[in-house]
């Protein structure tokens, strides 16, 4: 694939990819995908004090998330990443969880 063309492509190509991350974020069912901070905060209110707090989280490569299950997680950082989901990402067995990770993380177009 040719790099430059789509920013939405281009952004598929850090989408929990281990290589380019700077963060792990583990989820409810322990399962760990990858993320990058500046694009997180960017996109949302919630990581930004998450992650430029103080806190813990400020300074740890890992973020937990115990009640947000990995399916909604990788549908969160899809729309964080690129503005969209792909058709057939939300099913009836994840929009459930999916509207609840959406409100947590305030993503209210999601």
């Amino acid at each position: 694939m040719m790099r430059g063309y789509s920013l939405e492509k281009d952004l598929e190509l850090l989408l929990n990819n281990p290589k380019y991350s700077d963060i792990e974020i583990l989820c409810e069912d322990e399962k760990k995908l990858y993320g990058c901070r500046a694009i997180l905060v960017a996109r949302s209110e919630v990581f930004d004090r998450l992650f430029y707090n103080g806190m813990k989280e400020s300074h740890e490569k890992q973020i937990s998330f115990p009640k947000i299950n990995s399916f909604a997680m990788e549908i969160i950082l899809e729309y964080t990443y690129t503005g969209s989901i792909k058709e057939g990402s939300l099913t009836k067995n994840n929009i459930i969880e999916t509207f609840y990770a959406a409100g947590y993380f305030q993503l209210p177009d999601l």
